[in-house]
């Protein structure tokens, strides 16, 4: 399976920042502080997790997921050299920051989204999940599946090297829920661990405030 050359993808990224829940009042504020920053390089903040719900795998209980949008690499790049608290060591007691490909951005008010991290053990197996997942989520009303898809994010700082990682978006908790629940993502679980190392959760994004929705 081809792996996508992450700096000379062309369009939107997330920049993904993985903090300490204990943290999560010091990351909006952190984040509030320097919009302005976000602003000068085409970048807004989508929104921060303060609870999530972890699915499968050992993905870190104690840990949030903030997510910022950029029109492409080139200024996601300008931005976290621009802002001096990503180069301290112990931002927010230490924090996981990658950068992401998005193959489009999400539908407007999807804030609840479910992350897999998956380290693939048999590609061909994948490859058939993936397809057969993603085209039953596009078959759900108001879900933006596959928003990220991808191997090979750009790693700036922590220790989170994502293998296969893919967000979907969903409208709201009880949607995930009766699609988490289904019959037909309860097969696709059974049979995923024959050919992945899977970690996931789900959280909701809350917006840093009402001017920044």
């Amino acid at each position: 399976m081809a792996k996508p050359n992450v700096p000379d993808m062309p369009g939107f990224v997330f920049a993904l920042i993985r903090f300490p829940l204990t943290r999560v009042d010091a990351c909006r504020n952190a984040l509030m502080k320097n919009y302005s920053v976000h602003k000068s390089y085409a970048g807004t903040v989508a929104g921060v997790s303060r609870r999530f719900q972890p699915l499968e795998g050992d993905w870190p209980r104690d840990k949030g997921v903030a997510i910022l949008t950029f029109c492409n690499l080139k200024e996601a790049e300008l931005w976290k050299d621009s802002v001096p608290e990503i180069r301290q060591q112990d931002w927010l007691d230490g924090v996981d920051l990658i950068i992401v490909p998005v193959r489009c951005l999400p539908c407007e008010g999807l804030r609840f989204v479910q992350l897999l991290d998956l380290k693939i053990l048999e590609c061909d197996q994948f490859r058939d999940w993936a397809c057969e997942m993603n085209a039953y989520l596009e078959q759900l009303p108001s879900v933006s599946p596959a928003i990220v898809a991808c191997q090979g994010a750009k790693w700036v700082k922590g220790c989170w090297n994502p293998g296969y990682l893919q967000l979907n978006f969903w409208p709201c908790h009880e949607d995930f829920d009766n699609f988490y629940c289904s019959e037909m993502n309860q097969k696709w679980k059974n049979t995923s661990c024959a050919w992945a190392e899977t970690k996931s959760c789900f959280f909701e994004l809350e917006p840093l405030c009402l001017r920044f929705c």
